[in-house]
């Protein structure tokens, strides 16, 4: 995507952001419930069947993964990337509106979660970045 605009970059970022996110995050939070008891104090006491546990996990991340996507596009339409501090700043503050949003049912996992959610929108920018999505350095 050498060719490609700003507003180009944007677009699919943002696309790109808000489904691959929330599916990299029900991963993870997937493998956190088959941790147990190591995590426990991560997950609800009853999480349930395994696959709707995934589902509900994606369900809950996809309006934080869009929202960082949005805070991020300014800096896309700007200088056709950001830098991965940006992102895990992003990423961060996103779950947190989520979880004011939508209640979270353990309130001691919050801080390791927004350290997971800052780490996936580090590695979404990666991802962008070597799909040509994104350019590596951010124009000044």
């Amino acid at each position: 995507m050498k060719d490609a605009t700003n507003a180009q970059r944007a677009m699919w970022m943002v696309l790109i952001t808000s489904l691959a996110a929330p599916f990299f995050v029900s991963l993870m939070c997937l493998g956190l419930a088959l941790g147990r008891p190591a995590t426990n104090f991560l997950m609800p006491e009853a999480v349930g069947p395994l696959g709707e546990f995934a589902v509900d996990v994606f369900a809950w991340s996809a309006l934080p993964a869009t929202v960082a996507a949005l805070g991020l596009t300014p800096f896309v339409l700007q200088h056709g990337s950001y830098t991965w501090l940006q992102a895990a700043v992003a990423g961060v503050l996103a779950f947190m509106a989520g979880a004011i949003i939508f209640p979270f049912p353990v309130q001691a996992a919050l801080p390791f979660l927004a350290f997971l959610a800052g780490l996936v929108a580090i590695g979404m920018r990666a991802m962008l970045v070597s799909g040509g999505i994104l350019l590596e350095n951010p124009k000044a």
